[in-house]
């Protein structure tokens, strides 16, 4: 299953142009991104902002016929754009929560809002809460994630949709992609002022991203539901 989805992004021809695809995606996106930033605090940079939306877009659309089983999309159609929303309404409902408790956490521990007496045990306790939350979040959200881009984004929200996770074949394919992913993030914000080192984590983002979610497909596929 992991040899599988690490040899996707690049098994044959089609799912190497679908790979190279995502990242001229990515690097419209961070071009982007990078003048939107040069703008601030200029109003300027709303443009910019507002045109990395649609290789965004296209990214999140590709990435999503490959969890969704059915490989790389065309770029410029409708099914593109619906799997993009998809996959984007089922981020907003299930990490969403995630963001909140950080936000909330961060909030109270930088206003200072725990009792001295009380901070190291509020500190710990605070931090415990939302890494709680942020991996049960992160957890549930491929198994939702990968049903809404198949069946709709309706059925993505049921409780049916998040039966699958507590299978092993599931559990094994979310740990391996969350290392791909979390590694892909992690070297793309080291080296996001570095130009040359910036595009090599692109092109990694990219292809970790795809073989995530080429993992993610065949462990839900793998999964017993009972």
């Amino acid at each position: 299953m992991f040899l599988e989805a690490l040899r996707y992004p690049f098994a044959d021809r089609t799912r190497l142009d679908g790979t190279a695809t995502c990242l001229a995606a990515l690097l419209l996106a961070g071009a982007l991104l990078r003048i939107a930033a040069s703008l601030w605090p200029d109003w300027a940079l709303l443009a910019p902002l507002l045109l990395a939306v649609g290789p965004l877009a296209a990214f999140l659309g590709l990435v999503g016929g490959v969890l969704a089983g059915d490989g790389f999309p065309a770029v410029a159609t409708g099914t593109t754009a619906r799997l993009a929303g998809r996959l984007s309404g089922a981020a907003a409902v299930y990490l969403s929560p995630a963001v909140v408790t950080v936000v909330g956490v961060g909030y109270v521990v930088a206003a200072g809002r725990v009792p001295s007496a009380l901070s190291g045990v509020g500190l710990a306790t605070l931090s415990t809460v939302a890494l709680l939350v942020t991996v049960v979040c992160a957890y549930l959200f491929p198994s939702a994630a990968a049903v809404s881009v198949r069946e709709g984004l309706r059925a993505g929200l049921r409780r049916e949709a998040l039966a699958g996770t507590a299978s092993s074949s599931y559990f094994l394919a979310w740990v391996g992609a969350t290392v791909l992913v979390v590694v892909a993030w992690t070297a793309l914000a080291a080296t996001a002022t570095r130009s040359v080192a910036a595009l090599l984590a692109l092109t990694w983002g990219a292809y970790a991203h795809v073989a995530a979610a080429a993992l993610l497909a065949d462990g839900v596929d793998r999964t017993k539901y009972w």
